[in-house]
């Protein structure tokens, strides 16, 4: 079998050819790792990165000489009449934009998500006419006719929809920030998208995710009773409690202190136990800048970790995205974490906003040994 080499020679529209396929990597794709291959495998590999970066933004051009094959990298400036072939990044304005949507779609879908979970009262799940528990039993095969009348329900389709929408919104935004990130490393300030929307955005779907569908067993009886056990314990003042009793649900601080309260999950009770907290004044009732204080968003950004049964989250990481210092679990936490999943779960946890699941020797060590790879693995949102 003979072998033929195969011989082409460059256009001198290949400059244009490379920033377009560069562009539509780092816009389109949100992948500025692949913007970048588009112009270093170009040059066999050698492309230093100031020059990738002025030639991703279209700082510089590239012209290529048909005659002699060659390349030559030059100032656009030089050249102003081939500006509409070789378009301009503008960093600041192109990261105003994606700020601009991203502000502007998360006010919709938190709109969405925050409706969706006030639909959910505890015993019937959004506004089906049947039960959830009949629900859940066309879930499992038992009832096709209910399966095939779920199916077609509009509303359901819509919220379905709306869900996906928020996870694929979230995941490509969190790609767009870190493209702007990278992107305007080169510039004297860089540039960080504010992403505290996103969080929120997170923060309604992991409260949709938390419902889990486990008040199928609960009716009104059992949620009145777990509302009036509650409202008997706010009403003497919220107090520390051992984690190692398996409570419903919990705040946990830094100090290790654990503040919980049993009942159903329609009882809201990290709100409750949060709204608690700001009235013995743990919580400062206003923020910094006088405004009404969030008791959540406060109790996250002091690093207390949000433990419902099994799941364990923690927002101390993300502090950045609103411009203030992280803060790591530390070490009374890991401590007491460790203890009750090992006392209470079989040694099972299930980790963040995914609920992903692990052994608690494994969670225990990486909160240890590497608190970033454990916040980018289990907590973060990229």
């Amino acid at each position: 079998m003979s072998t033929e080499t195969l011989h082409f020679r460059v256009g001198a529209d290949m400059g244009i050819i490379l920033m377009n396929i560069a562009h539509e990597h780092l816009i389109y794709d949100n992948d500025f790792d692949k913007a970048v291959s588009t112009y270093t495998e170009s040059f066999g590999g050698e492309c230093p990165e100031d020059l990738v970066m002025q030639l991703l933004t279209g700082d510089m051009i590239i012209l290529v000489d048909e005659k002699d094959q060659m390349f030559q990298v030059v100032p656009r400036g030089e050249f102003p009449h081939l500006d509409h072939l070789y378009p301009k990044l503008n960093v600041v304005e192109y990261a105003e934009k994606i700020q601009t949507e991203i502000n502007d779609r998360c006010a919709d879908l938190k709109t969405g998500l925050n409706n969706l979970v006030r639909k959910f009262d505890g015993k019937h799940f959004m506004s089906f006419d049947f039960s959830a528990e009949a629900v859940m039993l066309a879930i499992y095969g038992n009832d096709e006719e209910m399966i095939a009348e779920i199916r077609d329900d509009y509303e359901l389709q819509q919220w379905q929809l709306l869900i996906k929408l928020s996870y694929e919104f979230i995941q490509t935004s969190m790609k767009k920030a870190e493209v702007i990130r990278r992107l305007s490393g080169h510039l004297e300030t860089p540039i960080e998208i504010d992403t505290y929307r996103l969080n929120e955005i997170a923060t309604a779907l992991q409260k949709i995710a938390r419902l889990d569908f486990e008040p199928m067993d609960t009716d009104v009886e059992t949620y009145m009773k777990a509302t009036q056990e509650i409202d008997r314990t706010l009403s003497e003042g919220i107090e520390p409690v051992d984690i190692l009793d398996n409570w419903s649900a919990g705040w946990l601080s830094p100090e290790g202190e654990y503040y919980a309260l049993n009942g159903e999950i329609a009882n809201m009770l990290h709100i409750q136990i949060a709204d608690a907290l700001q009235a013995k004044g743990i919580i400062p009732e206003t923020d910094e800048h006088g405004m009404e204080q969030n008791p959540d968003s406060w109790l996250e950004q002091q690093g207390w970790v949000r433990i419902h049964e099994d799941n364990v989250q923690f927002a101390g990481n993300l502090n950045q995205k609103l411009g203030k210092p992280n803060v790591r679990l530390t070490e009374k936490q890991i401590t007491a974490i460790r203890d009750y999943i090992t006392n209470c779960y079989a040694c099972q946890i299930k980790a963040g906003w995914r609920r992903e699941k692990a052994s608690i020797g494994m969670f225990t060590a990486m909160a240890m040994r590497d608190p970033i790879a454990l916040n980018k693995k289990y907590f973060d949102y990229d």
